[in-house]
């Protein structure tokens, strides 16, 4: 009988704690997410609330300018041999002099590669259509390119 006594005193003295207030140990701030989701959802209810900085359902070219990729440049890459089995041909390219130079000088073997241009730094969609103006029949594509140059060792467009 003892015993229980004690369990119960002890279990009275601990659930003091679990009901004491909550302390934030860490709180690092930041922007609600809820903006990332409202373009997910499958319906629009008229009394659903509206979240001023929600992201468009639909996104156009144009919003995603400018793409900036900090670790690629113009400039020369020294030839090295990738071993991309299976994967469709690539380009990376900026809008520049240099990149529209090489687009121009390379347009007949991106062709017969029907390889896929990726433009890793450009301002506005001028700029973008006028370096699909110099090569009609590719699918060129704005896109950061800062992952993909870690990945194979590159600091330099265009190749």
């Amino acid at each position: 009988m003892q015993n229980k006594v004690k369990v119960l005193l002890l279990s009275l003295y601990v659930s003091h704690f679990a009901w004491a207030d909550l302390t934030v140990i860490a709180d690092f701030g930041g922007e609600s997410a809820v903006r990332f989701y409202e373009s997910l959802q499958p319906e629009h209810d008229e009394n659903a609330p509206n979240y001023p900085n929600s992201i468009q359902a639909s996104v156009s070219e144009a919003d995603i300018l400018p793409i900036i990729s900090h670790k690629l440049s113009p400039g020369i890459i020294k030839e090295k041999p990738f071993d991309l089995t299976g994967i469709q041909a690539i380009f990376l390219i900026g809008a520049d002099n240099t990149s529209a130079q090489w687009l121009q000088q390379n347009r007949d073997k991106l062709i017969t590669l029907n390889a896929t241009g990726l433009v890793v730094n450009v301002q506005t969609l001028s700029e973008l259509n006028q370096l699909r103006d110099i090569v009609p029949e590719l699918r060129i594509l704005p896109t950061p390119g800062d992952d993909l140059a870690e990945r194979i060792g590159i600091a330099h467009y265009p190749v």
